[in-house]
């Protein structure tokens, strides 16, 4: 019997894209945008409408499509609190179900 994934939260969407980013980078010149849709599995439309909100957060530039420092500052308190919730033994972001990505 097939189980649909449960649904990402917009935090998790948001960690997703800005990990997206910085593998892209990481293998690539520049980060376009669907190498990042890709990688979360976002239809396009979707990933533009978060693109956007990210923006507005100063969590990245689109004009070249960039992570910021903030951006980068998420990431690493995310994965900070993220940590924190296994050690808890708190079931509350989805893959700590299925144990660390």
């Amino acid at each position: 019997m097939y189980l649909p994934k449960p649904r990402r939260n917009k935090l998790e969407i948001y960690n997703d894209i800005l990990n997206a980013m910085v593998n892209v980078l990481a293998n690539y010149d520049e980060v376009k945008p669907t190498r990042v849709q890709l990688q979360c599995n976002l239809s396009y439309d979707k990933l533009v409408r978060y693109l956007d909100e990210l923006e507005n957060k100063k969590l990245i530039t689109q004009e070249p499509l960039l992570i910021s420092q903030r951006g980068k500052d998420f990431l690493q308190d995310y994965q900070r609190i993220a940590d924190f919730v296994v050690e808890m033994g708190i079931k509350y972001i989805d893959y700590l179900e299925e144990g660390k990505k």
